[in-house]
């Protein structure tokens, strides 16, 4: 398998350069710092300086990566039910990014401009993992367990490109393992388990010991010192279905805990020492990862759903609990971050006919988050959830109306921020073709232009809203063709639950069958 890809970023940005040390003025009734015209006496040099000095800074930020993989497996029967193998996979990764930075006017032209190499970060890494372990099989009746155990070795090759180069080179050596085990009951009831172990390895800008000033407050670096995280999981599913009635019901579990997770270590107010830049830089925050142990994800929830006789639908209803307890360091200081989430989703789609299609939604979810070093100063609560309902008619002559809307809204508890949107589209259509597989569309999405995008993100000691810009509404002209070819039998290699017959793929086993690939089921907040 080969990947390549190809990016360019662009960006302005322009933040305070005001020294940290400086003194506000007795009497001043300004917010510190935000006084454009006004001055102070830099203790230090005796200078006269502004309140607020900007940098404006024009960054250019190309990137281009390719990633190459491949493997081979042996497989050797050993008995009826039974196989044993031996897989080895390779994987290489190549990066380059060339992060240019240049200061400018408020205009953030950057006409005749060199760039500053201080505020620049380029750099080129090579990755190579290489795994090789043996593997088990045994798979009868639809029952199926599967073990694989593998030695792995990942080698990284990276180079900074400064002024001075700095070239990177670590190796990595760990033992992972994969289980996996499923169990049909009866036709009705059946448990699968995957228990499995992954790593994730720093990047080669994690490790590089350069400082990131591009803002001048909140800057950071690298920690040639970090580990692996070290990574297991477990995952259990039990399902119940009655085909005769339509009703199932599920139940899942999840468990992450993570050795030498890689976390950041933050402080506030202080000076640091940055070659070429200032020998004792003052700053509001700086941040450097580490590698802390103590991360923990837990998630469970259940679902169900039945038919709806009277309005020739389904009903389904799922809940969960989703628990994350996340590491880090403030000022020296151990803190973790809990945060404990619960959610609900119902969903009634319909049956009625294929000229008629309807669904009815609403899922919301309460998160709490706490810090340990200040549990009720630190307490974070909000609440967000959303209805939404689509519909689709096929009108005689194969005309057709589409349209939707989702009402979103965002609660905050904790510092009363609240925000909410409507969103419709509405979209009329025309089948197309004897066999009314095209389709031909005109719409428009977002007629009331309210769209939005909010978000919030808890971490170990912060907590961030971001708002992005959004398409608000427009109009667009689509067409669809459906293809769709059903042969008169079903696989012959897979059976009702979804599990291939023994000996159907010879050769594959462990990740490569049955379950998920290395960094699948990767739950929770990395």
């Amino acid at each position: 398998m080969f990947r390549y890809s190809d990016f360019t970023n662009s960006s302005d940005s322009y933040s305070n350069v005001m020294a940290a040390s400086a003194v506000r003025p007795e009497g001043s009734d300004v917010p510190w710092g935000w006084n454009p015209t006004g001055s102070y006496v830099d203790p230090v040099t005796g200078e006269v300086k502004s309140y607020t000095q900007l940098r404006y800074l024009r960054t250019l930020a190309p990137s281009r990566s390719h990633s190459l993989r491949g493997e081979f497996t042996y497989t050797e029967p050993v008995a009826k039910h039974a196989q044993v193998s031996v897989q080895y996979r390779a994987e290489y990764d190549h990066q380059e990014r060339d992060n240019k930075s240049y200061i400018t006017g408020a205009d953030f032209s950057i006409a005749g401009l060199p760039y500053e190499p201080s505020l620049s970060n380029s750099y080129e890494s090579n990755y190579l993992t290489q795994r090789v372990g043996p593997g088990f099989r045994y798979s009868k009746e639809r029952n199926t367990f599967v073990a694989n155990v593998y030695y792995q070795r990942s080698s990284l090759e990276g180079q900074v490109m400064r002024t001075d180069a700095e070239k990177i080179k670590h190796n990595y050596n760990n033992v992972l393992y994969f289980m996996m085990g499923q169990l049909n009951i009866n036709r009705e009831n059946s448990l699968r388990l995957f228990v499995s172990s992954y790593t994730d390895n720093p990047s080669v800008s994690q490790l590089q010991s350069i400082f990131d000033v591009s803002d001048a407050q909140h800057i950071s670096s690298g920690n040639v010192e970090l580990n692996p995280s070290y990574y297991h999981r477990v995952n259990f599913h039990y399902t119940n279905s009655n085909v005769e009635k339509g009703r199932t019901f599920m139940w899942m579990f999840s468990m992450q805990a993570a050795s030498d997770y890689i976390t950041n270590d933050v402080r506030y107010n202080g000076t640091v020492s940055i070659p070429g830049v200032n020998d004792n830089y003052s700053y509001l925050q700086y941040s450097r990862p580490v590698n802390m142990s103590g991360y923990w994800n837990l998630m469970t929830h259940v679902s169900y759903g039945l038919p709806v006789g009277f309005l020739k639908s389904n009903f389904n209803v799922m809940a969960g609990v989703i628990y994350t307890l996340t590491p880090s360091r403030i000022d020296g200081l151990r803190n973790e971050t809990s945060n404990m989430g619960y959610d609900f989703r119902a969903v009634l789609g319909s049956n009625i006919s294929e000229n008629v299609d309807f669904t009815l939604s609403w899922n919301g979810t309460y998160n709490e988050a706490k810090n340990s070093l200040d549990a009720a100063a630190g307490k974070n609560r909000y609440f967000s959830h959303k209805a939404e309902g689509t519909l689709k008619i096929v009108f005689p002559l194969g005309f057709t109306l589409t349209a939707s809307a989702a009402y979103t809204q965002y609660v905050g508890f904790t510092n009363d921020y609240n925000d909410d949107y409507l969103l419709c589209n509405a979209w009329i259509g025309k089948k197309l073709f004897r066999n009314k597989r095209g389709e031909i569309m005109i719409g428009v999405n977002d007629m009331l232009n309210q769209n939005k995008a909010f978000a919030r993100t808890v971490g170990s000691g912060w907590t961030q809203n971001a708002t992005n810009s959004v398409v608000g509404r427009y109009y667009m002209v689509q067409f669809t063709y459906n293809l769709r070819h059903f042969g008169k039998k079903g696989s012959k290699n897979m059976t009702d639950y979804g599990v291939e017959q023994p000996n159907t793929r010879r050769g594959m086993m462990g990740p490569g069958a049955g379950g998920p690939p290395p960094g699948g089921f990767r739950g929770g907040p990395r």
